[in-house]
């Protein structure tokens, strides 16, 4: 179990740059002919806008999932949960008017359009990589682009050695349930999994 543990430690202090150069090889890639920048980054790295487009995402894909739950809708403990020092995020970013200096025509990063949101941990002594959040915008839904943030996840967990890629869904949201199935996850019941879906 100390290697375990170490190997987690190892993949904890990776930083947001030695992350990226497993899957975002180029930086950029495409989906349903549009680009898209990628970008890993922990939650000390992002902006306030980035923050505030990240939770407006959430907000928006989640909220009404949360209020009928037994976890009621807590902004103030989401967002701690969600910017939690050791939070990774994958970030997805729309690049029709983004010039060749990664770059908008005003100098600003374009927006967010989904993100993945990841923790190394240990679960049951194995080591795993934790999808804390998958989120796209509604625009973007169905398109492919949560695939590709899984498979990103999928890749990082295996060049880090973890042993499983692991996460929470509500089981009334079938068509993340469904999504999660077809991408070959099964489910495991644990005590997390009963308090969200019991």
């Amino acid at each position: 179990m100390s290697s375990s543990n170490g190997r987690v430690r190892r993949a904890n202090k990776a930083t947001a740059a030695q992350l990226s150069l497993i899957v975002l090889k180029s930086g950029t890639f495409d989906l349903i002919d549009v680009r898209f920048s990628a970008q890993i980054a922990t939650s000390s790295e992002l902006s306030d806008v980035d923050q505030q487009c990240i939770w407006d995402i959430f907000e928006q894909n989640m909220r009404q999932m949360y209020i009928k739950s037994s976890m009621g809708w807590d902004p103030p403990s989401k967002k701690e949960e969600l910017f939690h020092p050791d939070s990774r995020f994958v970030l997805l970013r729309y690049l029709q008017a983004q010039l060749e200096d990664g770059l908008d025509p005003l100098g600003e990063k374009p927006p967010i359009v989904a993100y993945s949101t990841f923790r190394f941990d240990m679960e049951n002594d194995e080591c795993v990589l934790y999808c804390y959040e998958l989120q796209v915008s509604q625009f973007m839904q169905r398109s492919g682009i949560g695939r590709a943030l899984m498979l990103c996840l999928c890749d990082i967990a295996r060049e880090w050695s973890m042993q499983k890629v692991m996460l929470t869904v509500f089981k009334e949201n079938q068509r993340a349930v469904l999504f999660y199935k077809a991408m070959g996850f099964v489910r495991v019941f644990t005590r997390v999994n009963q308090e969200m879906n019991g």
